[in-house]
């Protein structure tokens, strides 16, 4: 049985929200297709957790990627999560990569790793417009450059917890509501108290407690609303067809000048190490079928 879950909770009398999540077997499927340095991968665990904590939080439908990029020997890493419904049923769907260049020091540090470094952060809805924010590298730590990150962009005090172990990573995060005047002085008082007791969260519990008994271990004289848990899976969403839709955009012309040099075309995924070869009948098969006419069913006339 998986423990990739997200539970997503509310204050009932305080205007703080937070998300737990627990992801083992996918950090672990994700990591056994590559080959990382120890930091990179646990690196890439966290990042995993904090794109799928903030589509919680923003109860997005689309696409919020995590990326950092650097002049380090850890020249790009990112993780993206999609919510493709609003059904609780359907999970979010989550994946990740790194690329290396060079050596990484075993016990280097996320600046040292990434050098000059810069946090993106895009939101994708299906529907609205696209979002981005980018903000330096200059935390210790992930965790601290995300919340870095929301005091410069949107002003709201959030305090987020990651761990990564070799059998899975776990995330904790909670994040103050916009405040109005009338209630700042309460909400201060709040916020101050709900921080000081999730300060008291170990690594090793958040690493191996569920989310209900971490927020009975936090909140227990508190009224916390808890909502229904939601799947997370890792999962690629590379396929032959997108592939051959990709090899149809080519057009015909640079089709034929790859296959004049080559036997095949051969498209690898860096997300799962997946590999899909078309050759010459293939691509042909493709491309004809894309320039037949679509004629109406005269049934319909």
């Amino acid at each position: 049985m998986t423990n990739d879950t997200m539970q997503g909770f509310m204050f009932d009398d305080m205007d703080i929200r937070g998300v737990h999540l627990r992801l083992d077997q996918g950090v672990k499927t994700l990591l056994d297709q590559q080959d990382y340095p120890p930091c990179v991968a646990s690196l890439l665990a966290e990042m995993l957790i904090v794109a799928c904590l903030l589509s919680a939080n923003l109860k997005l439908r689309g696409r919020l990627s995590v990326q950092i990029r650097g002049a380090g020997p850890l020249k790009w890493v990112m993780a993206e999560c999609r919510q493709l419904s609003d059904d609780l049923e359907q999970p979010f769907r989550v994946k990740g990569m790194a690329q290396v260049d060079g050596t990484v020091s075993p016990d280097a540090s996320l600046i040292e790793m990434v050098a000059d470094g810069r946090l993106i952060i895009t939101i994708e809805p299906d529907q609205g417009q696209r979002y981005q924010g980018i903000v330096m590298v200059d935390q210790a730590t992930l965790a601290e450059c995300i919340e870095s990150y929301f005091y410069q962009s949107e002003q709201l005090p959030t305090h987020i917890q990651l761990v990564s172990t070799g059998e899975g990573a776990a995330g904790f995060m909670l994040q103050r509501l916009p405040q109005t005047e009338a209630n700042e002085s309460q909400s201060d008082l709040d916020w101050e108290l709900v921080h000081a007791l999730a300060a008291t969260l170990s690594q090793h519990e958040l690493a191996h407690l569920p989310a209900d008994q971490v927020l009975h271990r936090l909140f227990h004289e508190q009224q916390v609303k808890v909502f229904s848990p939601k799947p997370v899976l890792q999962q690629c969403d590379c396929s032959r067809e997108r592939c051959g839709a990709a090899i149809i955009g080519l057009g015909k012309t640079a089709v034929d000048e790859i296959l004049d040099e080559q036997e095949a075309i051969i498209i690898d995924c860096h997300f799962c190490n997946g590999h899909y070869a078309f050759d010459k009948v293939d691509c042909y098969v493709l491309l004809e079928q894309d320039a037949m006419p679509t004629t109406a069913d005269p049934a319909l006339h």
